[in-house]
């Protein structure tokens, strides 16, 4: 019995010394649907927001170019204005200039003109 015994060790022994195979799990294959491409639906939608998109990117550089154009507008006729202003401004000081009393008076001389108190009449602005 002790023989039987030995053996049945001996076996065990060797048994653990191999290496065990390994069982993997059965892989279940399952059928993916198979998509063929957009139904004409789903076409229409994309190719109709496609071009939604496309038109406000056009309309949006358009409006852009618009608003770039009208500012420069702005700027020259600002600038223009300021140009103007100063040309009133040197006109008006010319004025002063040339209206002063002394000068008027001077003039008047040169002319052998004489002053009439009665005739002078003092415009204010």
């Amino acid at each position: 019995m002790q023989d039987n015994l030995a053996r049945q060790m001996e076996n065990h022994v060797n048994h653990m010394n191999q290496p065990q195979p390994r069982h993997e799990p059965e892989k279940i294959h399952i059928p993916q649907p198979i998509k063929k491409g957009y139904t004409k639906l789903e076409a229409a939608v994309i190719s109709f927001f496609g071009l939604v998109l496309f038109g406000l990117a056009v309309a949006h550089i358009a409006l852009t170019m618009q608003v770039s154009t009208v500012n420069r507008t702005i700027q020259d006729l600002e600038s223009q204005a300021v140009v103007t202003q100063i040309e009133i401004e040197n006109h008006e000081q010319k004025v002063q200039e040339l209206s002063r009393y002394d000068r008027v008076y001077t003039i008047a001389r040169q002319h052998e003109l004489e002053m009439n108190e009665e005739q002078i009449r003092n415009v204010f602005r």
